[in-house]
């Protein structure tokens, strides 16, 4: 986020001798800076698990093979699961350190467009 703002104003008159507000020797000036603001937002992931569920789906199929030497078997079994894995997905948001600086205007008047 960044903030960069010029205000408008009326220009002033320079003194007059009857004008009692303004000093004798000097007379009244308007400065205008502008400066830029930043104020960082962080947004992190968040994730939480909930507790897993199994449930088996339909039969297991069975195969059985016999090594050719016929000395054992090799009995696989395979069974289709189905897992459900509740996911809480959110976002933490936090604000990082805000900042002010000078804007670079090079003639030290603000000509800002906002």
């Amino acid at each position: 986020m960044r903030i960069n703002e010029a205000y408008e104003h009326e220009a002033l008159r320079s003194c007059q001798t009857e004008e009692t507000s303004c000093p004798i020797s000097g007379c009244n000036k308007v400065s205008t800076q502008c400066v830029d603001v930043s104020a960082p937002v962080v947004l992190a992931p968040t994730a939480s698990l909930g507790s897993p569920t199994v449930t088996c789906q339909g039969s297991p199929s069975v195969t059985c093979v016999t090594s050719s030497d016929k000395t054992y078997c090799t009995v696989t079994l395979t069974q289709q699961v189905c897992v459900s894995i509740p996911v809480c997905y959110g976002v933490s948001i936090a604000t990082g350190e805000v900042t002010i600086a000078c804007a670079d205007s090079g003639t030290g008047s603000c000509h800002c467009r906002c």
